[in-house]
């Protein structure tokens, strides 16, 4: 008997919180064993249970907070190469995970589809390692302005009801003024491999990194060029026309040396931080040791 698929969901997750969770709706239909994440209390039982149930397809329905915990734990347990296939069913603010590797929408018709497994992408996810051994697992990492950024957004913007994408963009645009007293460059210590060891030492605004092919409404800070699987930006201290550089990167223009104004972006394969900033990964907070690296896993499968 093939086994039963299994469905996560995270009722605190803001759309579903909102509307109400599709999941539940259809669990019955597809013979679905269906758990809620919860407060992530007791997520290393629901994977535990799910890997020992040889589950070949977990459906999870929430934001990237929520996509970040279930996979970060599928994988401090299990290998990437034996993991089961994913679908990612938006539930969240931005979604941003879900818009590249997960569904277009919360529908049953979708999750049917997805399924019967006719269409499978791979892709990698950043792997976190600080001093103390933690790892954590998601696809978009920042340090620096972002996480405050992120603030922002959750403190200020959701409140007031302005929700997804336009939320994230407001928190950016504010952040990005040069004036704004939301953001102050941080201290950090960064070796970036790529290719050649890139050694950066003082003040930045920022780094990001992903292995997402794309970010939110076509934004894609990277210009780096290279197949190595982390796309990085660093944004030093000392930087200019931030808000024009932000604006022609919208457009598409990736050729433009930004080095001038304090702008850099590579492909890597690793990242070594000294730093004790505020961390970012997938629009949750990070506690990390000053220590920390960043690699690539190998690809995990998901169904679309």
């Amino acid at each position: 008997m093939r086994p039963r698929p299994w469905f996560v969901i995270n009722t605190a997750s803001a759309k579903v919180a909102k509307k109400g969770a599709l999941l539940p709706t259809i669990a019955k239909a597809h013979n679905a064993v269906l758990r809620d994440v919860g407060d992530f209390s007791d997520v290393d039982t629901l994977v535990r249970d799910a890997l020992a149930a040889n589950a070949q397809h977990i459906v999870i329905e929430g934001g990237d907070g929520t996509v970040q915990g279930v996979l970060t734990e599928f994988l401090r347990q299990e290998k990437a190469r034996n993991l089961p296939i994913f679908t990612l069913v938006p539930g969240g603010n931005t979604n941003q995970v879900a818009r590249n590797v997960g569904l277009s929408g919360a529908t049953a018709q979708a999750v049917k589809t997805a399924l019967h497994q006719d269409t499978i992408v791979t892709a990698p996810l950043l792997r976190i390692k600080d001093k103390a051994g933690r790892k954590y697992y998601g696809f978009l990492f920042s340090s620096g302005a972002l996480p405050q950024v992120t603030d922002y957004t959750k403190d200020k913007l959701h409140d007031r009801g302005i929700g997804g994408s336009m939320a994230v963009i407001g928190g950016i645009l504010k952040g990005a003024t040069g004036t704004s007293s939301i953001t102050s460059p941080t201290t950090v210590k960064l070796n970036i491999k790529a290719g050649n060891t890139h050694k950066l030492r003082g003040p930045h605004l920022g780094t990001i990194v992903t292995t997402l092919p794309g970010l939110i409404l076509k934004l894609d800070p990277f210009w780096g060029e290279g197949d190595r699987p982390l796309r990085v930006t660093y944004v030093a201290g000392e930087y200019h026309k931030l808000v024009r550089h932000v604006a022609s990167l919208w457009l598409g223009n990736k050729s433009k040396d930004r080095s001038e104004d304090g702008m850099y972006s590579w492909t890597a394969d690793g990242l070594g931080y000294r730093y004790a900033g505020p961390c970012v990964l997938d629009g949750e907070l990070l506690e990390l040791t000053k220590g920390f690296k960043i690699r690539a896993t190998e690809p995990i499968r998901f169904a679309t």
